[in-house]
């Protein structure tokens, strides 16, 4: 852990938080060679969750920001897929699906700056859960659209199988 936080982690957590770590892995290592033997293994769980209340919140911050560039990726790839179908329908269709993605694109652009304007040692400000949700609600907002507008199908045929020898035998070759 010493070395995850001052290498992988270092941008992630603030000073005071690495401290605060370091000197709990420190007290802790003692205590272990001290007075660990003896204690209970509901003892060891508290010392673990001590440690882990530290640390999961700058674990978290790293994960996310990877996670969160995939996210990205992955909305801006469906906006510019829905843009390109779009394409394919008629008028107030297609300018209902291209202002549903350019209402997702300028949230993520706002979204986006407000992030990279603060520094990696803080909560986020979006998380790339949210950008999922983002564009499951995009995909559901323009398949539900393109759907619902698509080309009406044809009735079926209603004729049952005698009209249809029927006519049939009316044909004039």
């Amino acid at each position: 852990m010493r070395n995850k936080l001052l290498n992988t982690y270092r941008s992630f957590a603030t000073e005071s938080e690495r401290e605060g770590i370091s000197r709990n892995l420190q007290q802790t290592e003692e205590w272990l060679y001290e007075d660990g033997d003896d204690e209970s293994e509901n003892v060891y769980t508290e010392k673990l969750g001590d440690l882990k209340k530290l640390v999961d919140p700058i674990e978290n911050r790293y994960k996310d920001e990877e996670s969160r560039v995939q996210a990205t990726r992955a909305l801006l790839q469906c906006i510019v897929e829905y843009r390109m179908a779009a394409g394919s329908l008629p008028a107030s269709e297609r300018d209902a699906v291209i202002n549903e993605c350019n209402k997702a694109e300028q949230w993520l652009r706002d979204k986006t700056q407000q992030q990279d304007s603060l520094p990696k040692n803080v909560d986020p400000i979006l998380w790339s859960s949210e950008i999922k949700r983002k564009s499951e609600a995009l995909n559901a907002m323009c398949k539900h659209i393109m759907r619902s507008k698509a080309s009406p199908q044809r009735p079926e045929d209603t004729m049952d199988s005698d009209q249809r020898s029927k006519q049939d035998d009316m044909r004039v070759d």
